[in-house]
């Protein structure tokens, strides 16, 4: 047997994974608090009462679709709009499976979507609200089988072709009651959601603070600025995002004097904090815990590093309360304590793997463990550090390099704000180790600078050979860095060389 790390984790009174539906959670809120504010959308509130009179008649229009047992499909191409979490309860209610399509995709990437997911309704921006006002109300939630699928999401995986990835409800309530007990949000919380509800993070963070009984405010489309304002004036409690959302905040609060006097804890995914970042949020809330995850749409939760808990400034944290993590070779045998190996996860949080055909590349399953790919190696003390996944993997000169490694310990230096390492053809290396770097306010490095700064910190050859800088930063539909878009520029000459 492998090798695991699962440390005992306190547990909290009452338990997510008892319900029978997904959407009973939140349904179990309503009857505590129906008046207490749900949703904030700008200047729009909706109660809890409000919202499950909403989901009611989705759920009813949802049931209406069913034929022959099959669970309904219903994809939605909505931004963020106080419909589409009305939508998410109701479809998941009524035993359906939730599609979701980002409004900002091209005709051909949304074409390719509704093809693999087949839906039985699509519902748009411009058709939603006049959707669910049709449908009669007063339908009660039913109980549900936790193994029925309820969600089919889209994610690049490996290796940048789209994959559906296919989740039940069991594993969407097992990942409630894990972060219930990780980040311990409430009745009294004020949750801000400043990105898109139609990519995981955004989704998730909403639907666990409506599970909770919290209220969950949602900007119409990111603004910093905004953002900023209500961290500052509206009580908020905690914040869901991805790093490169967080540093826009930073930004606009620091430029306007802002400070978070409520904020109580940041949850953070996507990519690691800089150590920079830390600094700056701790000067505008020195008492708010920062909640940094690592995981995947696949996968889940799998590890958590806390600011109150000591962890090594370079891991991810510690498992996950309900994972065990394998670190293993190719050939499935384990590997020592302090060398790398692929990262695999047992939990009850796994996806149900893929629909219709894929690369053959991504999540794999086997005996109840899951992986994605990621390599990592644990130390002493149980903390996980990544290297980086398979498909990322830079051979320069016939060394194996890991961009993941050496992306940290470059925004680990003073003039940079943020890193993104990948190899350029080369005839003599094969791989030419490359980086792109976003200095840090009005500073600079030169290569010869930066090549010496990773020498001292990492093996010689794993010191960038060529360093672009950059200005912009080409992001995805989710807010994270566009690697392949910051990888084409390097390679096409649109970037500033560091000499």
């Amino acid at each position: 047997m492998p090798e695991t790390v699962a440390p005992d984790r306190p547990t909290l009174a009452g338990s997510y994974t008892g319900a029978d539906n997904l959407a009973r959670p939140f349904a179990l809120a309503v009857g505590r608090a129906p008046g207490h504010p749900a949703l904030i959308f700008g200047d729009e509130m909706v109660s809890y009462g409000t919202l499950l009179n909403q989901v009611r008649r989705a759920g009813a229009g949802v049931s209406a679709l069913r034929r022959d047992g099959a669970p309904p499909r219903v994809a939605l191409s909505l931004g963020n709009r106080a419909e589409l979490p009305a939508l998410f309860f109701g479809i998941v209610a009524a035993g359906g499976i939730v599609g979701l399509l980002d409004p900002k995709w091209s005709a051909s990437q949304t074409a390719a979507a509704l093809e693999t997911f087949r839906p039985d309704l699509h519902l748009t921006t411009d058709t939603a609200a006049g959707w669910i006002a049709a449908q009669p109300a007063g339908w009660s939630i039913p109980a549900v089988d936790p193994q029925t699928p309820f969600l089919v999401g889209f994610t690049s995986g490996t290796t940048g072709r789209p994959k559906a990835f296919i989740r039940n409800q069991g594993s969407w309530l097992a990942t409630l009651e894990a972060s219930r007990v990780e980040f311990g949000i409430g009745t009294d919380d004020i949750v801000l959601v400043p990105g898109p509800l139609v990519h995981g993070l955004g989704l998730y963070g909403a639907v666990e603070g409506l599970s909770a009984g919290a209220t969950v405010r949602v900007q119409p489309k990111f603004d910093a600025a905004d953002a900023a304002a209500q961290l500052a004036t509206c009580g908020v409690t905690t914040l869901v995002l991805v790093p490169t959302m967080l540093v826009g905040i930073l930004d606009a609060a620091e430029r306007d004097g802002r400070r978070f006097p409520a904020l109580r804890r940041v949850v953070c995914s996507g990519a690691k904090l800089a150590p920079a970042v830390h600094e700056r949020l701790s000067a505008l809330c020195p008492d708010a815990a920062v909640l940094e995850y690592y995981g995947a749409s696949e996968l889940s939760f799998v590890s958590l590093r806390s600011s109150r808990e000591g962890a090594p400034a370079d891991s991810v944290g510690r498992p996950f309360h309900g994972v065990e993590l394998s670190l293993r070779e190719h050939d499935g045998t384990p590997v020592e304590r302090g060398r790398p190996g692929t990262v695999w996860v047992r939990s009850g949080m796994l996806s149900d793997g893929y629909l219709g055909t894929t690369d053959g590349a991504g999540y794999r399953e086997q005996g109840g463990w899951g992986t994605v790919g990621d390599y990592g190696w644990i130390d002493d003390d149980g903390w996980l550090r990544l290297v980086g996944r398979a498909g990322d993997m830079v051979i320069t000169g016939g060394l194996n390099v890991y961009p993941a490694e050496v992306e940290a310990v470059l925004r680990a230096h003073p003039m940079v704000a943020e890193a993104v390492v990948f190899g350029l053809p080369d005839p003599y290396w094969g791989d030419a180790l490359s980086a792109v770097v976003w200095w840090r306010g009005n500073g600079c490095a030169t290569l010869a600078d930066l090549r010496h700064w990773c020498q001292e910190r990492l093996e010689a050859y794993k010191a960038p050979r060529r360093v672009f800088a950059a200005a912009d930063m080409p992001l995805t539909g989710s807010g994270k860095i566009a690697r392949a878009d910051v990888r084409e520029l390097a390679k096409s000459g649109g970037l500033e060389v560091v000499e």
